[in-house]
């Protein structure tokens, strides 16, 4: 055998051993990138389990239909033959049918109630001009949905945003707005202020988790926890706080609940505070911690 031979008999080798190497990758990006494309797939393919196949067939054509910013955003359709007032849907509409119909045999009627779900589900909004999985792509929109996560019942003046978010309260506004439309969070006023939660947990303890973000009503349950019959005016000398300051919250606690006021076998007041509330409230919320507190009852 001649040498130039044996040469392309070697290299040839040389490339199978290669190719069957479990080491070997053809694209030598950090690890790190890879992780985070896979836990982005991850995220899209559990988003799109929830569909059926004909809307995950609409919303492929609906990412490119979106973009035509020619068209007016604003619809609202309850049947087929209001779909000529919108143009863009007459679009994805049309679309649909003409790449749909005949490739997978879908009706007209199948394809309309299709659009008509992913709209009233929110993985299209055609105001946003994009579908819900562009969202979940977004890296920033997606760091402000886990601040929110991490955050519950943070509203938009809270310094955190500034320091963890590093950035301002207008465009931190122009986010929660964009993943509100996709249904991703959820708002709800208490008191003066907007405050934000992922769209899936309970509104039940909203206004507990309000109340709870200032880090004085804590300290004065710690208080009632230590002597149930102490007085408002001791509170406020414990915590260096004005008593009606202290008083003023007591009563927002015992308005939502939280705590009760009555007279023990002495005729002495005293206040209880509502231990399974705040049992209940730690199931979904992690912060203020109350399982120090409840582990001397």
């Amino acid at each position: 055998m001649s040498l130039e031979r044996r040469r392309e008999v070697k290299k040839t080798k040389e490339k199978e051993i290669l190719e069957d190497s479990s080491f070997r990758r053809e694209d030598f990006r950090p690890l790190q990138e890879f992780k985070e494309v896979e836990e982005k797939e991850i995220k899209e393919e559990k988003v799109i389990e929830e569909l059926t196949e004909i809307e995950k067939d609409v919303l492929d054509v609906a990412k490119d239909i979106l973009k035509l910013k020619r068209y007016d955003a604003e619809f609202e359709i309850e049947s087929q033959s209001q779909i000529q007032k919108y143009p863009i849907i007459e679009k994805l509409y049309a679309k649909c049918r003409a790449k749909l119909s005949y490739r997978k045999g879908y009706s007209k009627e199948e394809i309309f109630l299709a659009i008509r779900t992913l709209e009233e589900k929110s993985y299209i909004v055609t105001n946003e001009r994009r579908t819900k999985l562009e969202i979940l792509s977004n890296e920033k929109l997606m760091k402000i949905l886990n601040f929110i996560k991490e955050n519950p019942g943070i509203h938009a003046r809270d310094e955190k945003i500034t320091t963890e978010l590093e950035i301002t309260r207008t465009p931190f506004l122009k986010h929660v707005m964009t993943l509100e439309r996709f249904d991703l969070i959820r708002s709800k006023k208490i008191g003066k202020s907007l405050h934000y939660f992922l769209s899936e947990v309970p509104e039940d303890y909203d206004k507990f988790k309000v109340i709870f973000l200032n880090p004085l009503i804590p300290q004065i349950l710690e208080e009632f926890f230590k002597d149930k019959s102490i007085k408002i005016s001791e509170i406020g000398n414990t915590l260096e706080i004005y008593s009606g300051t202290i008083l003023y919250h007591v009563k927002k606690l015992k308005e939502l609940n939280i705590v009760k006021s009555t007279k023990n076998q002495s005729n002495k007041k005293i206040h209880l505070v509502n231990v399974e509330l705040l049992k209940k409230y730690n199931d979904y919320f992690k912060e203020p911690d109350f399982s120090k507190l409840l582990k001397g009852l």
